[in-house]
């Protein structure tokens, strides 16, 4: 079934007001052409009526078509049988369309020769007679276009062959099995996006959120970053979104986009890269051709990488500069639990990746050198991407360290002086769910489930609350000790030290430091956001605090959380939303 835009107020009153005219138009069409048509043969055959009723007769069928799409969007669940009646429907509508205007054409042609006929009618038969040529040909085009995904896939080659000619000639250029490549590149083109809804939230609403932004299909978040002022959040989809039509037989993809909101002005400007893709398939099904890639933007937003399992290109925002990196050995696009195996540096200026054997690679970009770094252990055929190998990499904020990423462990390196340092997971009592880096570049937070047996509380863990409740020491006491438990450990890397922090009943997914490092926000399975506060360096009780805690309502789904700048707001995407949550309100109002 196609995934659509629901119809808003003014499209729905416009469809209203398009209904009323359509059955006016209809009545008097209906009537000038039967009446014209009954009288071929005699005198009172008038020829600029008959145009004129044919006219508002193909102006008839185009409004309901329009009446019926907005109307039939309002059923959000609609069942895949009405999206293939109605393409059938569609097809045999254009077919009794082009044979009413060839009929039409043809009636016109005979009689504009005429010879009671003026010159000026003449002229202006002669026009509508292109003007019905035209539309008989678009309307078989259309026709085609709407049969060709149930004529289902040829095997025969050569019926293969012609059968991707009509494709190309049905859909032009925009039809392709394989991304155009060698077109990604370019200044960035922003254009004012007016189908991307902000949406104020009352005061009385959730708690501590202000702003939703909601953009339009085909966008699902991948990457949050913000402009150099900080005023401005950019958002990038990775693409690959595909809707399907035609009962699955015709899908559409849509191409990655870059999405800047300026939240004082409420402007959104989007850039896209290239146009959507269309492409005929069985059941609902992509092909791997158009889904085999990568689209990543580094923090700071200045470049972007396409990146196929044998081919690295990386362009610029601002010029038309662009890199290409042919790799003679297999590249993994997709990591393990949802990470990623390629990153770029917050700056743009490195990419790493890992290969389908664990080795990882950086690419100085300026100085167009690729360095070998260490590689990641793995157990015997266990290549990146799966349980037993690499899952995906993290660049530090400042730049200078990678983590490499794994059911293994955590393999951390200094891209300038080749330090490395490897902490191993116990392989039955530790499993890696999420991981962040400190802003400071000497910690990081790591979620895990883990086993009690492994579990080192901090010193908040094994004090008595004086309230009566269960401390987090008796809570986890009380598991039994082949159980999984969620946690968060906080490790500080100068000191090769650890905290961990009880998180509830669901693994987190998503981790995330204020840019002073005083908080950090997590995510996990459930749609639960908790926020502690990280005690600054120097404190007496180093423990971390959990001060907030509340549903974000995306259960199950993939959250990007983010802090702004100046600390003021805490952003979190999923799906093609963004949501703007206020920090302090949620300090207040969500406290523990």
């Amino acid at each position: 079934m196609t995934t659509q835009i629901r119809p808003r107020l003014e499209e729905f009153l416009l469809a209203l007001l398009w209904l009323v005219g359509t059955c006016s138009w209809g009545y008097f069409g209906v009537i000038g052409y039967a009446t014209n048509v009954l009288h071929l043969d005699d005198s009172s055959f008038n020829l600029i009526g008959f145009i004129l009723s044919f006219f508002l007769l193909s102006m008839t069928v185009f409004g309901l078509r329009f009446v019926l799409n907005t109307f039939r969007r309002l059923w959000s669940n609609a069942p895949s049988w009405l999206d293939t009646g109605a393409s059938l429907l569609l097809g045999f509508t254009l077919i009794t369309g082009s044979l009413f205007s060839l009929f039409s054409l043809i009636v016109t042609l005979v009689n504009l020769f005429d010879k009671k006929i003026s010159n000026l009618v003449f002229g202006e038969s002669l026009a509508a007679s292109l003007i019905m040529l035209g539309l008989i040909v678009v309307e078989i085009l259309a026709m085609i276009q709407v049969f060709v995904p149930f004529l289902g896939h040829r095997q025969d080659p050569n019926e293969r062959k012609s059968f991707s000619r009509l494709q190309n000639i049905i859909y032009g250029p925009k039809y392709t099995a394989s991304r155009q490549n060698d077109q990604l590149q370019g200044p960035l083109l922003l254009e004012n996006d007016t189908r991307t809804n902000l949406l104020e939230e009352k005061t009385e609403g959730r708690v501590g959120l202000e702003k939703t932004l909601v953009a339009h299909g085909g966008y699902h978040i991948t990457t949050v970053g913000f402009t150099a002022n900080g005023a401005v959040i950019f958002t990038v989809s990775d693409g690959g979104t595909v809707h399907f039509q035609s009962g699955g037989r015709k899908g559409t993809m849509f191409p990655p986009e870059l999405k800047f909101w300026d939240l004082s002005t409420s402007r959104v400007q989007t850039a896209s890269m290239g146009a959507p893709q269309i492409f005929l398939t069985n059941q609902y099904k992509t092909p791997p051709s158009l889904q085999d890639y990568r689209f990543l933007v580094p923090a700071g937003g200045s470049k972007f990488a396409w990146i196929k399992p044998d081919l690295i290109q990386v362009g610029n925002w601002n010029n038309d500069h662009f890199q290409k990196l042919n790799l003679d050995e297999g590249l993994v696009l997709r990591g393990w639990n949802g990470f990623v195996p390629l990153a770029f540096n917050p700056e743009g200026s490195r990419l790493a990746w890992c290969s389908s054997e664990g080795q990882t690679r950086l690419w100085n970009l300026d100085s167009d050198q690729v360095q070998p770094l260490r590689a990641y252990p793995t157990e015997p055929d266990s290549p990146t991407g799966s349980e037993k190998g690499a899952w995906g990499l993290v660049f530090s904020p400042d730049g200078t360290r990678i983590a490499t990423l794994g059911g293994q462990g955590i393999l951390l390196q200094n891209v300038y002086t080749g330090w490395r340092w490897f902490r191993p997971f116990e392989d039955q009592d530790e499993k890696l769910t999420a991981f962040a880096f400190s802003n400071s570049g000497f910690e990081m937070a790591i979620g895990l489930l883990a086993r009690p047996i492994v579990i080192r509380l901090g010193r908040a863990g094994r004090k008595s609350n004086g309230n009566g409740l269960v401390s987090a020491a008796d809570k986890l006491a009380s598991y039994e000790p082949e159980r999984f438990v969620p946690i968060v450990r906080l490790w500080d890397l100068r000191e090769d030290r650890y905290t961990d922090l009880l998180v509830g009943e669901s693994p987190l997914r998503e981790l995330a430091y204020s840019p002073d490092n005083r908080w950090l926000a997590g995510v996990d399975e459930a749609g639960l956001l908790r926020l502690w506060d990280v005690p600054l360096e120097g404190s007496v009780n180093r423990a971390p605090r959990m001060v907030s805690q509340f549903d974000l309502g995306l259960s199950g789904r993939k959250v990007i959380v983010a802090f702004t700048p100046d600390i003021q707001k805490l952003i979190c995407a999923t799906d093609n939303r963004v949501l703007l949550w206020n920090l302090a309100r949620l300090r207040q109002e969500a406290q523990v």
